[in-house]
């Protein structure tokens, strides 16, 4: 392991970068307008300056290993001290390929990734997204090793290195068959509390705003199903005594297609703010930037 940096040639660190932001070595060697042979010429040297194996060549493209995971934050951030040192950052180049990771749930990735795709293909075609589960017990690391570039979530996350945006809110609704008799009159708090629901099960042991409001309210539901997402329950409700509480806007497109009721939550509560969340060493990314601009302008 180098302990000098007059032994290290500090260009490596963007060619490393380059690879942990990519993940595959003609889209490094394409984002740094280098030759794929020069790209893993210095890779090679880097590994044999630090003494250390970075990626592992999988099917995948370029795996970091556990090392160049701890390695990127802080070289991360050295580059952006460096770059805004010496001038400002070059605009992200819309006709280049460059790949963006986003980290959503299943209903996220059903409302916001066909509006979002669609625009892409219009101003930067050569943009590539990966969509990742929602792990929240990994999030915050996987935005501070920069294997995820951007975050689409409720959560709000107790970490200083981690900056924040308003997306869009959205609103709860009660869905169940047509005939459910919940509904008949209009769905009280009684009729709620007595149905059997299929929940989506909280993440990591934290409380969604929904759990949150009813455990205030001293609200129980008495739970039949859970689930780990928000997609399989207007079809479960559809044959089933079961309710669901769900974002208003997936019920509106699945109670058309399968004969469902809707109902208001029968409890106050407010609309749940969904953010955009990313770690500050991407905060004057050029490209990060760009994103955070594509998904506001969309007004999703």
């Amino acid at each position: 392991m180098i302990t000098n940096l007059r032994q290290l040639d500090l260009n490596l660190l963007l060619v490393f970068d380059a690879l942990m932001q990519e993940g595959n070595l003609t889209r490094a060697a394409l984002r740094l307008h280098l030759s794929q042979s020069t790209v893993s010429n210095a890779l090679a040297r880097l590994r044999q300056q630090l003494g250390e194996e970075l990626f592992q060549r999988t099917a995948r493209g370029m795996t970091p290993t556990a090392r160049a995971l701890a390695l990127y934050p802080p070289v991360r951030q050295a580059l952006h001290l460096l770059q805004s040192g010496l001038g400002p950052a070059e605009p992200f180049a819309t006709d280049a390929p460059h790949v963006f990771n986003l980290s959503l749930n299943d209903y996220a990735q059903a409302a916001l990734l066909p509006t979002l795709q669609a625009h892409l293909a219009d101003v930067a075609p050569q943009v590539e997204l990966v969509a990742h589960s929602d792990d929240a017990d990994s999030m915050l690391a996987r935005l501070e090793s920069g294997t995820l570039d951007l975050a689409i979530d409720y959560l709000h996350l107790d970490s200083p290195d981690l900056q924040y945006a308003p997306l869009r809110e959205e609103t709860l609704v009660v869905i169940g068959r047509k005939d459910h008799p919940a509904f008949l009159g209009g769905l009280s708090l009684a009729d709620y509390q007595q149905a059997r629901h299929a929940i989506v099960t909280p993440r990591a042991g934290r409380g969604s705003p929904l759990e949150i409001v009813l455990g205030s309210a001293r609200v129980r539901r008495q739970a039949a199903l859970h689930l780990p997402n928000y997609l399989p329950i207007p079809a479960i409700v559809a044959q089933t005594d079961l309710l669901g509480t769900v974002p208003e806007r997936l019920a509106a497109s699945f109670a058309p297609i399968f004969g469902l009721r809707v109902a208001p939550l029968p409890l106050d509560m407010p609309a749940v703010q969904i953010s955009l969340i990313w770690h500050r060493h991407r905060q004057h990314d050029p490209a990060h930037i760009w994103l955070r601009d594509q998904l506001h302008g969309l007004r999703l």
